[in-house]
């Protein structure tokens, strides 16, 4: 009921725009408030995922996580929701907000989710038991659920890579993370973070002169 409630305001508000200029005795005005209707529901499907997803990719993780509860108030379908608290849920792992991104995951109903969404949601708790101090061979099962049912995903495989880096797997890790790239070039945020875990596996094998060569990659990629 909720969800539903929330697409009926957005097609009044939609709607209403046109009938206001007729109101105001204007066919003119009318035609102007279809177009402004269109252009509002356009923004709210097209325009702003696309904003919030920018803003992730850009390491604004406040701002990203503001567009996705947007979305989430004028969802129009129950998956549409549940997707916008999944992002959000990122956003608060991206930016360290660890307790948030557990309270909002909790809300979900993982009954509910389909395949890419449950993927979305194990990376997303297993994120948050590495950033959170805790069990690293906890988040290394919920990131293996994950990969097995999307193993395309690279950012997945990034959990997964520092998932093993805490388990002390650190030539898995390194694998790992060395097949991020093998279907192309990736985000250069994500792309800094690989780099970034590279050079803590190569520090840790004592390979000095790799680790410094994927730090200061991270570093180029960050400015």
């Amino acid at each position: 009921m909720r969800f539903a409630a929330r697409i009926l305001g957005c097609l009044v508000v939609a709607l209403a725009l046109p009938f206001a200029g007729f109101a105001a005795g204007s066919r003119g005005g009318g035609i102007v408030g279809v177009l402004l209707g269109v252009l509002f529901v356009l923004w709210v499907w097209l325009w702003l995922p696309r904003l919030a997803h920018d803003a992730f990719e850009a390491g604004k993780y406040a701002k990203a996580q503001r567009r996705y509860r947007m979305l989430g108030l004028l969802a129009g379908s129950p998956a549409r929701e549940r997707s916008a608290l999944l992002s959000r849920a990122g956003c608060f792992v991206a930016a360290g907000q660890v307790d948030r991104a557990e309270k909002l995951l909790g809300t979900i109903d993982t009954t509910s989710l389909a395949v890419a969404e449950r993927a979305v949601w194990l990376n997303n708790r297993a994120c948050a038991q590495l950033l959170g101090g805790g069990d690293p061979a906890a988040a290394l099962a919920l990131v293996d659920e994950a990969s097995a049912l999307r193993p395309d995903v690279p950012a997945l495989q990034h959990t997964r890579g520092m998932a093993l880096l805490a388990v002390g797997r650190v030539d898995d890790a390194i694998a790992v993370l060395d097949g991020m790239r093998s279907a192309g070039e990736l985000p250069d945020r994500l792309e800094a973070e690989r780099c970034r875990d590279l050079a803590k596996a190569w520090a840790q094998k004592g390979e000095a002169a790799y680790a410094e060569d994927y730090r200061l990659r991270a570093e180029a990629l960050a400015r």
